[in-house]
């Protein structure tokens, strides 16, 4: 499916959005050209009210702030009304699984709340407890942070077809929607680990369902002929550092993709990062968009 052919339909056939695994192409294909729409309308300096007199509730935790200030940025700017509830590990615990205060909280008025937890599962009890859609926003490795990183690849590339990318990481910490959201769209992917972390066959069969897989702990093999390159440093020794001469292996015009902090002792070298092929700032700038977009699908489709 080419996405560039497409025409948006402006709906979107889901009421949450917790992981990718769930979503077809079409749909996470959706999304990204309402955020298209969204990025053109701002830069023609139009405003846009798809949540205008909406309320949009945000949990997290107090070391989320990158994702709490992109939420709270679409959420306004989308003429909304952001209320942010941060939260300490056992206060965050007792919410979670406490039902009727869920509940209660979707009745003050709330028409979408945003999950910015680390655990997926979270997300996943609060949609059973209330009955407005719910937005997994793990700021590491959740959808939002998928499709803040398909955006940056159809906007440096033109398109999301034909491409081949390669995972660095531990599989388990960001397949559920990084992962699968890729795999969703066509890429043929390469997942570049150690042994004991390679994917799981939950993982590798997931995506294999869409494309050709390969797993490999040879750094510069598994970058031959990569069009983009995601980072995680989870579990990787300096063995796999990332440097311009591993990404001499790789496409010319690649783009290296990773969700930002980037850690200092992590695998990326500076060389790569002050280089124009590094994209992890753009990905965080897209996330507010991707926000915008989501939010504005799933609320519109509640009314």
């Amino acid at each position: 499916m080419d996405i560039n052919k497409l025409t948006p339909s402006g709906k979107l056939n889901k009421k949450h959005l917790l992981t990718l695994s769930n979503y077809t192409e079409e749909e996470i294909f959706e999304i990204l050209l309402r955020a298209r729409s969204l990025e053109q309308k701002k830069s023609a300096g139009e405003k846009t009210t798809d949540l205008k007199n909406k309320y949009a509730l945000l949990i997290t935790k107090r070391s989320f702030s990158r994702s709490r200030i992109a939420f709270e940025v679409a959420v306004s700017m989308l003429q909304g009304s952001p209320v942010v509830s941060t939260l300490h590990g056992s206060e965050l615990e007792l919410l979670i699984k406490d039902k009727l205060s869920l509940e209660a909280l979707a009745n003050y008025g709330m028409d979408v709340i945003v999950v910015q937890t680390s655990e997926l599962t979270d997300a996943e009890h609060i949609e059973k407890s209330v009955n407005i859609p719910i937005v997994n926003g793990n700021p590491k490795s959740g959808p939002l942070e998928a499709l803040a990183a398909l955006y940056t690849v159809w906007k440096e590339k033109g398109r999301l077809s034909d491409l081949k990318i390669t995972f660095f990481g531990d599989p388990a910490a960001y397949a559920e929607s990084i992962a699968y959201g890729f795999a969703n769209c066509g890429f043929e992917i390469t997942f570049v680990c150690p042994e004991e972390l390679k994917p799981s066959p939950e993982i590798s069969g997931y995506c294999r369902q869409f494309g050709d897989v390969n797993v490999t702990s040879d750094v510069r093999g598994g970058v031959k002929g990569a069009d983009v390159i995601f980072v995680s440093d989870d579990g990787l020794s300096h063995r796999f550092d990332i440097t311009n001469d591993v990404l001499s292996f790789a496409k010319p015009d690649v783009t290296v993709l990773h969700t930002l902090p980037v850690d200092p002792d992590g695998i990326l070298s500076e060389e790569v990062i002050s280089s124009p092929r590094f994209a992890g700032l753009k990905e965080a700038e897209y996330l507010p968009l991707i926000d915008m977009a989501v939010m504005s699908l799933l609320v519109n489709k509640a009314d």
